[in-house]
């Protein structure tokens, strides 16, 4: 695996130095390099305890899912200490490990780390006290070692960190330190994390040390209508993440399997109960809360999933796979995913 991942970035960094070079000298020129069906990943996040039940797994979906990330059974302290849903981890990994039986899927773990204590006065002063945090445990000295130790016990393929937002890039340049560092610690193990096209202002060699950027072009909004992450705002922003400087070939374009009300209120319906519910046009009107939600359908994740392969992404990210039915059925997202990477 070392070999394999050392050659990717070896070709990734010899991509990133011709962009330069064709802007440096004004030719406009970007080199995207194709990105075949064989390498397309479609990486899926599956919440642990949300398959503690083996039962909500279905061995047809992993034909085609080729990454998952196990969400919500891992956190770390300020303090660099890693803190696990022992039980949940252990039976929802199981479980996944069950179901893709001698399949070639990698399974990381996904780590949050610490919570801020919101004050009331502004997101942004929230997302300051929550880097405050994260910072005392990039700083530890033992998070790096403890998150290896964790990874190898269970022999995961890697880690993932969802980290919303270090909004300033004095605490995204100790983001970038601390995934550096934890790159040389194990380098035989993958490292993906979540990122806004917006945000992204990640080291050039934090970039290098990174595998895999999870994009999360979703919970953004059409300002006509409100539709919730649809393929014109969605295809749009990724655009503005490319200009961050992460090779597209490391970037997976976020799908969301859910949908957002049109006031963008706090509110998340998963399409696997809503899916036989919507009008002509995608919508579903909730006349409890008096509030309508616009879902991603099959079509227009199709459409997504052929302009990522179409424009040079790694691949496809799905928020979240218990949001869908099975493959096996004809109205399944996922399903939708695999007819266009087939």
């Amino acid at each position: 695996m070392y070999i394999a991942l050392l050659f990717k970035r070896i070709c990734a960094m010899l991509v990133a130095v011709a962009n330069f070079i064709g802007f440096s000298l004004g030719t406009g020129v970007k080199f995207v390099e194709p990105v075949g069906v064989e390498d397309f990943h479609v990486t899926s996040y599956i919440v642990g305890d949300r398959v503690l039940d083996i039962n909500n797994l279905h061995t047809e979906d992993f034909d085609i899912i080729t990454d998952v990330i196990l969400f919500g059974c891992a956190t770390f302290t300020a303090q660099g200490e890693v803190v696990l849903e022992k039980d949940t981890l252990e039976t929802s990994l199981n479980n996944i490990r069950t179901v893709i039986g001698d399949r070639d899927i990698t399974i990381t773990l996904n780590m949050l780390g610490p919570s801020y204590t919101s004050n009331g006065i502004s997101w942004e002063d929230d997302m300051e006290q929550q880097s405050i945090e994260h910072n005392k445990a990039f700083a530890s000295g033992v998070l790096e070692e403890n998150i290896k130790k964790v990874i190898e016990h269970y022999d995961f393929d890697g880690v993932h960190f969802d980290y919303e937002y270090p909004i300033k890039l004095k605490h995204w340049n100790k983001f970038s330190d601390f995934l550096i560092r934890l790159d040389e610690v194990m380098p035989d193990r993958l490292i993906g994390i979540a990122v806004c096209e917006w945000n992204a202002n990640i080291k050039t060699k934090a970039i290098e040390a990174v595998d895999y950027f999870e994009l999360m072009v979703y919970d953004i909004y059409d300002e006509a209508d409100g539709k919730h992450s649809t393929f014109e705002r969605a295809t749009e922003l990724s655009h503005e993440a490319t200009m961050k400087g992460i090779p597209p070939e490391k970037m997976h374009f976020g799908l969301p399997f859910y949908a957002r009300p049109t006031d963008h209120d706090a509110y998340w319906y998963d399409y696997i109960g809503y899916y036989d519910k919507l009008d002509e046009n995608n919508f579903y009107y909730d006349e409890n809360i008096q509030k309508s939600f616009w879902f991603n359908t099959p079509d227009v994740i199709k459409a997504k999933t052929e302009y990522a392969m179409e424009n040079g992404f790694g691949g496809v990210m799905i928020w979240h796979y218990t949001c869908d039915l099975p493959s096996s059925n004809p109205n399944s997202l996922l399903r939708a995913i695999g007819e266009a990477t087939k």
